[in-house]
């Protein structure tokens, strides 16, 4: 009889599944792994075996994490916000250095990000602590800044390993959750001219020097063309000689003869415009606007404000994910080296991708 009634409660949560959320991001993957395929195949054909793989395993996370009810993580959130700092920190002990940064974690065959890891983390702990310590609203700048003592241990964690990209975007998905909380239009115009006139400190005094070098870099490219203006004219170049529609699936010369560093990774995307051009584009963007979309419908027709809050900080972060990466191959914002989502080359990243999915996903079966 308890058989039966589990049977019957799975079989009812599945019926309640949003299956454009899975088809979306699968997808993307199959674009993915299409563009890495052309990106290095005249290298190698690691790199999209590899990624078809871990998007194989990718559909198996989202299945787990949908089946656990996501008002579990709002249960042992503390417990979770120290693993989160425990696994931050094991990077400076277990770390080894790549590009000059100490972000990755090797096991293996495999190596881990844990600052992919802390981003969603970070969300399911923070949202808990909106919802238990502030009830429907912030009263006064106070208690936004007290608010912010809760990320800041990560934030500092991430920004110094460095990752100044993920420590952006974890600040920027921060400022989404205490807007759909609840803030005062008065704490938000002060924290708006708090930010602006910071900037000039921030650069000088807290940026290290390749990452000036990068700001300068977005500013004027054209200063040093064969050097830190290099990947990002390539990529320019790349984009617009694909045109409307662009050369054709494996005629990315661009990425074949080398003139673009890491196109499977942080420029995959300008690969795929120089091979599918402008429409292609357009299509690609639409995909991840739908995706994102799904996403904040998910939010919008929940009632529960945990769910409401995890939905709305996922979303943040596939969205700032691709404005960041876009406006960096297009020139119009710094590299950071943050990859598309779901599009770039890495096991981790995607990973993670799918993990944010089924926690959404979650949230629709176990709402009610």
């Amino acid at each position: 009889m308890g058989k039966s009634r589990d049977t019957a409660l799975i079989l009812k949560k599945i019926k309640k599944m949003n299956n454009l959320l899975l088809l979306n991001a699968v997808i993307i993957v199959v674009i993915s792994v299409l563009t890495i395929y052309s990106a290095t195949i005249h290298k190698t054909t690691l790199f999209y075996k590899r990624e078809a793989f871990w998007g194989i395993i990718g559909i198996f996370v989202y299945l787990f994490f949908s089946f656990v009810d996501y008002r579990k993580y709002a249960k042992y959130y503390k417990l979770i916000y120290i693993f989160n700092i425990l696994v931050l920190l094991s990077v400076y002990v277990l770390g080894v250095k790549r590009l000059g940064a100490q972000r990755w974690i090797d096991l293996g065959p495999i190596s881990i990000q844990p600052s992919e890891i802390g981003k969603i983390l970070v969300i399911l702990t923070f949202s808990e602590f909106l919802v238990s310590k502030y009830r429907d609203r912030f009263v006064g700048l106070k208690s936004v800044l007290i608010s912010f003592l809760h990320i800041l241990p990560v934030f500092v964690l991430i920004l110094r390993q460095p990752d100044l990209g993920t420590a952006l975007i974890l600040m920027m998905t921060y400022f989404v959750l205490i807007f759909i909380h609840g803030i005062d239009w008065k704490s938000i115009i002060i924290m708006i001219i708090t930010g602006i006139i910071s900037l000039p400190t921030a650069f000088f005094f807290f940026l290290k020097d390749y990452q000036k070098q990068r700001v300068l870099t977005f500013l004027n490219p054209e200063a040093d063309l064969l050097g830190s203006g290099w990947n990002v004219t390539q990529s320019m170049i790349a984009i617009g000689s694909g045109g409307l529609y662009g050369k054709g699936f494996l005629n990315s010369t661009q990425s074949k003869l080398r003139f673009l560093p890491e196109s499977h990774t942080d420029f995959i995307g300008s690969v795929f415009l120089e091979e599918r051009g402008f429409v292609g584009g357009i299509v690609l963007l639409g995909l991840y606007l739908i995706l994102i979309l799904q996403i904040v419908y998910i939010a919008d027709t929940t009632e529960d404000k945990y769910g409401k809050l995890i939905c709305y900080g996922i979303a943040s972060i596939f969205l700032f994910h691709l404005i960041i990466n876009v406006g960096m191959i297009m020139g119009i914002m710094p590299v950071t080296g943050k990859p598309l989502l779901l599009m770039s080359y890495g096991g981790t990243s995607l990973l993670i991708s799918f993990m944010m999915l089924g926690i959404v996903q979650s949230v629709k079966m176990y709402r009610d």
